[in-house]
């Protein structure tokens, strides 16, 4: 496959089981990204998508989700590369100025990475932030998920170092990195987060443990816009279980005792 030049690329990470979420991805796209400037992939497995302006780039079923990743980074010419979940739906429009200018930041100061879409407020919430320049804030080399999966714009090296030469699932990237930041060297590279978030995606979670959060289908209904995927929405008691985690994840006192509650009594379950 001939990969065209170009010094940004998008990418948008997927598997099989989650085609459903293609036509509203990239309906979404079309709605506030029409004019994108830059070229689109879409990362999976087996399945085929014929989409304007999409090339798929089929990895095929024996590879998990970094070695997707790393296969499709590895077979595109391309300085930088804008990642995507297949879940993180836009919501408003994105300005090309604005992506033309991070990049060029990016360039002219090497930056290895750059978080388009803080959507957990990970670097955005830190109380002493320090700013690169206005909007950009820089990530300490020991933040704790201050590298995550969420969408952001990756130097092609410093992506391909941190996927590593092993096949893992998403969620051990991220373990991986927490891990990483807590040792002497921390994250190493110059990284930054844009908290005007340009990328815009949703804020509000789309997909949780394969179901549709309800708050996530009532936002884009209210902008106009109906989900395609039949996938069904998460039950009452899963809504509250999920966002009673989220908050367990800000709680600076007691959270062993409150988490022991929790796995007790209503059997929720941590990753830490």
């Amino acid at each position: 496959m001939v990969m065209d030049k170009q010094k940004l690329v998008i990418l948008v990470l997927s598997c099989d089981g989650y085609s459903d979420l293609w036509d509203d991805f990239f309906n979404l796209r079309d709605k506030y990204w029409v004019d994108c400037p830059y070229k689109w992939y879409l990362v999976t497995e087996s399945k085929d998508y014929k989409r304007a302006c999409v090339e798929v780039i089929k990895c095929g079923k024996e590879l998990n989700w970094a070695g997707r990743l790393r296969k499709a980074v590895h077979s595109i010419d391309s300085q930088y590369f804008g990642v995507y979940l297949e879940d993180y739906f836009i919501t408003e429009k994105v300005d090309n100025d604005v992506i033309a200018d991070l990049i060029n930041i990016m360039d002219n100061n090497g930056v290895t990475f750059l978080n388009t879409s803080d959507v957990f407020y990970n670097s955005i919430g830190m109380n002493d932030k320090t700013y690169f320049k206005e909007h950009l804030i820089i990530i300490p080399n020991n933040k704790l998920y201050g590298i995550s999966t969420e969408s952001a714009i990756w130097e092609k090296d410093y992506l391909l170092q941190k996927i590593g030469d092993k096949d893992y699932s998403a969620w051990q990237f991220e373990i991986d990195r927490v891990n990483e930041a807590q040792t002497p060297g921390g994250l190493g590279g110059f990284n930054l987060c844009d908290e005007r978030m340009p990328f815009h995606v949703s804020i509000e979670p789309v997909v949780i443990q394969g179901k549709i959060y309800p708050a996530a289908r009532r936002l884009f209904k209210k902008k106009g816009y109906e989900f395609l995927t039949k996938r069904g929405n998460l039950s009452f008691k899963e809504v509250f279980l999920f966002n009673l985690k989220m908050k367990m994840a800000n709680i600076k006192c007691g959270k062993k005792i409150i988490k022991w509650l929790a796995t007790r009594i209503l059997g929720v379950k941590f990753f830490t």
